[in-house]
């Protein structure tokens, strides 16, 4: 679905329009949770443009705004923006809503994985936004999102905009479906099985400016591992880079969508893993993605995995000028349309 506004208030839903949506406590989102990739394909589920910069500065400093309804996976929701302050600093926390909640029932819940898409017009993609985490929706939190994400001069920044013009998105995807609604889950690869941790060592690091894709095989497809030693181009040779990319797969080429729940890490050789290095958060600790593959989406990965000051000045990440890369699989799921049950023949 794809929403434009000129300059026009943004429309509410009569259903909630006067009642405050149930929100748990909010949690600030942590950089080093969050995934960061481009890709080229628009959202799958909605697109909201607008084609006015003074408009669109207008909603960002309102509290709150909430866009039209649109439908994914079954069911009904709407994409908010709330202005979060802090330290006299402004972020964006965009969240989602899940509308209609009075035909579900009682104690509903539902899971599910949300990517937002920011459209860079200078590069002509996709920024797409995630954290890797199962949000929950139910009759006690009927919203869900990214707290504080981004400082709004930082967000609008990252708009590269051009010609008054600008796009978000959204895609929602629900990991217990209805199954009425034609998909289906099955799982390919055993969560306990020794071989799902696939291990890279890389000698000469200091040395490498890029470097070869690391290639193999698990849940009956071939994959690549691909380490950028001074970042994308994005990250400003200031961070580690490192993705995940689909080959080939049968399942995929079929038409249908791999869902992966992954850990990336860089193994320490230190058996005390001393915090070391400029950030708070520990360097040593797995960096967890949920990733979705399909035949217009086969790379997945994080462009700000660590700060190549924390690879190396922490202990044990890098040993004689050798460090290696540990991903550690999950599992992986295959979601497959299922063909629609043919109709009974009428025989009167």
């Amino acid at each position: 679905m794809a929403t434009t506004i000129s300059n026009q208030t943004p429309k509410s839903n009569p259903a909630t329009a006067n009642e405050p949506a149930k929100v748990a406590a909010r949690e600030e989102t942590k950089d080093d949770e969050i995934a960061v990739t481009w890709r080229e394909e628009e959202p799958a589920h909605y697109i909201l443009q607008i084609q006015s910069l003074p408009f669109l500065l207008e909603i960002l400093s309102e509290p709150q705004v909430a866009f039209e309804a649109f439908e994914a996976c079954g069911y009904k929701w709407s994409l908010i923006f709330y202005r979060e302050s802090e330290s006299r600093k402004d972020y964006l926390s965009p969240y989602l809503r899940i509308m209609d909640i009075q035909h579900l029932g009682h104690n509903w819940k539902i899971d599910a994985l949300i990517n937002f898409f920011v459209y860079h017009q200078g590069m002509n993609r996709y920024i797409t936004i995630q954290d890797g985490k199962v949000k929950r929706f139910s009759a006690e939190k009927e919203e869900s999102g990214f707290s504080r994400l981004m400082l709004l001069p930082k967000f609008i920044d990252r708009l590269n905009l051009q010609e008054n013009t600008c796009k978000f998105g959204v895609e929602v995807f629900v990991v217990n479906p209805k199954k009425e609604k034609g998909e289906c889950c099955c799982s390919i690869l055993d969560l306990h099985l020794k071989e799902n941790t696939v291990t890279w060592p890389i000698g000469n690091f200091s040395k490498a400016s890029g470097l070869q894709p690391f290639k193999f095989s698990t849940g009956n497809s071939e994959w690549e591992l691909q380490l950028y030693p001074r970042g994308v181009p994005e990250v400003k040779r200031k961070y580690l880079s490192i993705y995940l990319s689909l080959k080939n797969s049968e399942e995929v080429e079929s038409g249908n969508k791999l869902h992966v729940q992954l850990k990336l890490r860089i193994k320490s050789n230190s058996p005390s893993n001393p915090r070391g290095g400029e950030s708070k958060y520990d360097p040593t600790k797995p960096r967890t993605g949920n990733a979705w593959f399909s035949s217009s989406q086969r790379c997945w990965g994080f462009p700000y995995f660590m700060k190549l000051a924390d690879l190396k000045q922490t202990p044990g990440l890098i040993d004689n000028d050798a460090l290696t890369v540990e991903a550690e699989f999950n599992s992986i799921y295959v979601i497959q349309d299922l063909a629609p049950e043919p109709h009974a023949a009428n025989l009167h």
